[in-house]
């Protein structure tokens, strides 16, 4: 059951970590790990020593939490979980909080890493919700809410409304409050919690830091909620940010996974667009590119809670040749209905047994000036990054 008094409990038994450092929650359908990487990015750049706790990661759970902008080393990871291991068999745990989720202990993993490494800005992007999400412990004077949209119904509520609810629950008494364009149901959700709380909302102009390094349309939304809290955070602890900081900080954008492209004949393009809302803003940006990048076929798998018919529709606007593949694990969508949804809306279906033989056939049909499409999930991601990767590793071998 979602609450947050275990993670209460946690902070004040191992004597509130948290407030060695100032937490910046962010909160949103899409564009969190993105705008939490840009504000760690611009205030790295101003010197200051962050932390940034994301979910969920590519590759390795040590992704999701950066000290400097890198992910943790295993010496610290390990120590850190022996730490928390020895304090919580020091003494019974309470039945009546129930058991311990996965998040909740790397959410105080990141909290007990930030404060060992004596960092002076944590960023914490929201695993779910917000509401009574593990990183709304924290108390933070200043949230980013990203664009919000239909994402995990079954859990935070089937409108926007009901979903604004759940991710507002982040704002704080007297907090800032950083947004971007919403939709009109969602804005004023926001809006009411604003007045409730007597907080003050900042809505962010994304024209304002164009710079050549922002890639998408999407980028240069969240870069633009990263600056705008980024230049409260330096108010709030006395850090001098520069346009021209700002500007280096917006440069450095090698964020794995967000409309990342790896070369080759065909070429390959892999985004973590994991929703319909994201899909579709996926969709857009390539067909803007069409001059440059020549769509080939889709390599395509979802987590079962997705709205992957929807997803399927968005792709087919744009794609003729689909891949489906199953990710490893249980949370899967089955194929049969991956099958059944695709069916009728693309020229081609393929399926594939994994995402090695997904990537496989993506070479064998796709032209070779053409670019292939990997996404639908954060877990199919990683997964081809790592094949690509390996792919890439025994090319330049030879």
């Amino acid at each position: 059951m979602w609450n947050l008094e275990r993670m209460r409990f946690l902070l004040k038994k191992f004597k509130h970590p948290e407030k060695t450092f100032f937490p910046v929650l962010i909160a949103g359908t899409k564009g969190k790990g993105t705008s939490g990487y840009y504000l760690e990015s611009i205030l790295r750049a101003g010197a200051v020593r962050t932390g940034f706790y994301t979910s969920p990661h590519l590759e390795t759970p040590r992704e999701r939490i950066r000290i400097n902008g890198r992910p943790i080393s295993k010496k610290l990871w390990a120590r850190g979980l022996t730490q928390i291991q020895k304090q919580l068999q020091g003494d019974p745990w309470p039945a009546r909080l129930g058991d311990l989720t996965y998040f909740e202990v790397m959410t105080l993993l990141a909290i007990w890493v930030f404060q060992a490494q004596k960092i002076q800005a944590g960023i914490f992007e929201v695993g779910m919700g917000g509401r009574l999400d593990a990183t709304n412990a924290l108390d933070a004077e200043v949230s980013v809410i990203t664009t919000i949209d239909f994402d995990h119904e079954d859990f935070l509520g089937h409108t926007i409304q009901a979903i604004t609810r759940e991710k507002a629950g982040i704002i704080r008494p007297g907090a800032e409050v950083v947004t971007c364009r919403q939709k009109k149901e969602a804005e004023r959700e926001i809006w009411r919690h604003i007045r409730y709380h007597k907080a003050k909302l900042w809505k962010t102009n994304p024209g304002f830091y164009s710079e050549g390094s922002l890639q998408t349309r999407v980028q240069k939304i969240n870069a633009a909620m990263a600056v705008q809290a980024a230049l409260l955070l330096s108010q709030k602890q006395a850090v001098h940010l520069s346009k021209q900081t700002i500007r280096r900080g917006l440069s450095d954008f090698n964020w794995p996974g967000r409309f990342e492209r790896f070369g080759g004949k065909p070429a390959w393009l892999i985004d973590v667009a994991h929703n319909p809302s994201s899909i579709k803003a996926l969709v857009r940006e390539i067909r803007s590119r069409k001059a440059s990048l020549k769509p080939g076929p889709v390599v395509f798998g979802a987590a079962r809670d997705k709205d992957t018919a929807k997803m399927l529709r968005f792709l087919a606007g744009l794609f003729s040749v689909i891949i489906l593949t199953p990710l490893a694990g249980a949370r899967s969508q089955e194929m049969a209905v991956l099958l059944a949804q695709a069916r009728g809306l693309f020229k081609t279906v393929i399926t594939a047994g994994d995402t090695r033989e997904a990537l496989n056939l993506a070479r064998a049909v796709a032209g070779r000036h053409e670019t292939v499409l990997v996404t639908g999930s954060f877990y199919l991601a990683g997964e081809a990054r790592k094949e690509l990767n390996r792919g890439r590793g025994e090319r330049e071998r030879k």
